[in-house]
């Protein structure tokens, strides 16, 4: 059995820290999106269960897609920028719609900042192309 199998322990260890690092990562923007979307909505101070739920969700979410992300597309970007910048990057985008008081800015540029963290570590570090197996097709003429 793979999961098991003592040759995988450093694979296993690097997805287990890349869960923990997203499930952290998610709860700090779970708790700034609960402070940013009282200040955006006028709404009074958060509870402590506001923190919690919000911290909950979004770490489960992150702690799922973190993992997924890195081992797919970002597999040759330093392991703590693919937690650190798509974080700031969100947070600032949530800033930025606190800033200019509008809840459909606050609601867009998290993600969208988000997204554009993960683009842009894509494209600084690129994924090595495949390397040619060597195998020849012949074609009949």
């Amino acid at each position: 059995m793979t999961l098991f199998d003592p040759h995988f322990a450093t694979r296993r260890r690097l997805k287990v820290g890349l869960t923990i690092a997203g499930v952290a990562a998610g709860g700090a923007f779970g708790v700034a999106l609960t402070i940013f979307g009282k200040l955006v909505t006028g709404a009074p101070p958060a509870t402590l269960t506001n923190y919690a739920w919000n911290a909950t969700v979004f770490g489960a979410f992150a702690g799922i897609v973190s993992p997924v992300v890195t081992w797919s597309a970002l597999r040759r970007v330093p392991l703590w920028r693919t937690i650190v910048e798509p974080l700031a990057l969100a947070v600032v985008g949530g800033a930025l719609g606190v800033v200019t008081g509008s809840v459909i800015l606050f609601l867009a540029l998290p993600p969208a900042a988000l997204v554009f963290g993960f683009v842009r570590l894509g494209r600084v570090y690129p994924q090595e192309p495949v390397a040619d197996s060597g195998v020849s097709v012949i074609q009949k003429p």
